[in-house]
C-alpha cells in the first residue's frame, strides 16, 4: 500500500518536475559565479525541480509572458537604479547573499528541513 502511495505521488509531481526543467535552458541548468573569494556553483535545475521554487522567488521582477531577466540585469557591481522601479537594486553580491543564504537559513531554522550551505567557504570554493 506504501509503494502505490509513493508511486501515486511520483505520478502526480512529476508533470511540475518535468515542466520546471523545460523553463531553464541546458546552458544555465548550473550556473557558476567566479568572484575573488571564491568559485560558486549554482544549480538552477535542483533548485527548480526538486525544490520545487518557483521562478518568480529569485526572478522577482518578472512579468508572464516576457523573457527572464539574468539577475546582473539589474543588480550591479553597486546599488543602482532600475527602469520601472523607485527604489535602487542592491549591488550583485548584497543580493545574492540576502537571497541565498537567507532562503538556506529559513528553510533550515524555521522549516526545519535539510538545506544549502550558509557559511562562506562552502560556496565560495577556491580554485586549487
Amino acid at each position: 500500500m506504501r509503494l502505490l502511495r509513493l508511486l501515486f505521488c511520483g505520478l502526480l509531481i512529476l508533470p511540475f518536475l518535468a515542466n520546471a526543467t523545460e523553463t531553464i535552458p541546458d546552458d544555465k541548468q548550473v550556473i557558476t559565479f567566479k568572484n575573488k573569494k571564491g568559485t560558486v556553483t549554482f544549480n538552477h535545475g535542483l533548485h527548480a525541480t526538486v525544490r520545487g521554487i518557483e521562478c518568480q522567488s529569485c526572478h522577482h521582477t518578472h512579468e508572464a509572458g516576457q523573457p527572464i531577466k539574468r539577475c546582473g540585469d539589474c543588480h550591479k557591481k553597486k546599488k543602482s537604479p532600475v527602469e520601472g522601479f523607485s527604489v535602487l537594486a542592491p549591488k550583485t553580491s548584497k543580493a545574492y547573499h540576502n537571497k541565498c543564504k537567507g532562503c538556506h537559513k529559513y528553510t533550515l531554522e524555521e522549516l526545519q528541513k535539510p538545506a544549502g550551505p550558509t557559511k562562506c567557504k562552502l560556496c565560495h570554493i577556491k580554485d586549487k
